[in-house]
């Protein structure tokens, strides 16, 4: 499974250069299109660790965020 992610930037956040950083740093990859960064899952336990670590890494950036799931 893919998980893909778009993202929502405040100007009264964290600066969009950090929070692609932190993306990045999730695992993450960029992505062209509708989504923002895309990264690959096996199992729904992997898929819990993803969300709960995306949350608790935005936590406080004001970035609001969005998760997309896909098959490949």
């Amino acid at each position: 499974m893919k998980l893909y992610i778009e993202l929502y930037f405040s100007s009264e956040g964290t600066r969009a250069e950090v929070v692609i950083k932190k993306m990045k740093n999730m695992g993450f990859e960029p992505v062209v299109g509708q989504y923002d960064f895309a990264k690959e899952y096996n199992n729904s336990d992997e898929y819990a660790n993803i969300v709960k670590t995306v949350s608790s890494e935005l936590e406080g950036t004001k970035t609001r965020y969005r998760l997309i799931t896909r098959k490949k």
